[in-house]
């Protein structure tokens, strides 16, 4: 999940109007609505059909009025390709969010919360334990 919201967010990153007072401000609201939007569409498919159209009256005014349409068309684009993940990484008996948890504990001994990379068990955080589990689980010692 964490690979769609960036994905989505690079390709709209270069047609942002960067504000010349806090460049990072314009950069960093688009996203973390991208992760918003990506996050709520995994957790409520069904009760969240205009992602598309509401993720884009949430950003719209960082983008310059030529932008704006091709803005919209990569937004609707990026989140039906992310249902269509979503759809076939989580099954459709299962919930949404079962299975699209870190593998890895955090120091108090508690499941990290974050979500995991697509193809791996581990989020960007914990990403180098992935090469540790691979080597045990061919049978290779990590040591």
């Amino acid at each position: 999940m964490f690979e769609l919201s960036r994905d989505l967010y690079r390709e709209l990153k270069p047609m942002v109007i960067l504000d010349t007072r806090n460049p990072g401000r314009t950069e960093r609201l688009l996203l973390a609505a991208c992760e918003r939007t990506v996050a709520r569409l995994a957790g409520e498919r069904r009760g969240y059909d205009s992602a598309a159209r509401a993720l884009f009256s949430e950003v719209r005014f960082l983008f310059p009025v030529q932008q704006q349409l091709n803005g919209y068309r990569i937004i609707e684009r990026r989140l039906s390709a992310a249902l269509d993940v979503l759809a076939v990484d989580t099954g459709s008996n299962r919930m949404p969010w079962d299975g699209l948890r870190c593998a890895a504990m955090n120091r108090r001994g508690k499941p990290c919360r974050r979500t995991r990379l697509r193809g791996m068990r581990y989020c960007p955080s914990h990403k180098h334990l992935e090469v540790a589990f691979r080597a045990t689980s061919d049978g290779v010692s990590a040591a």
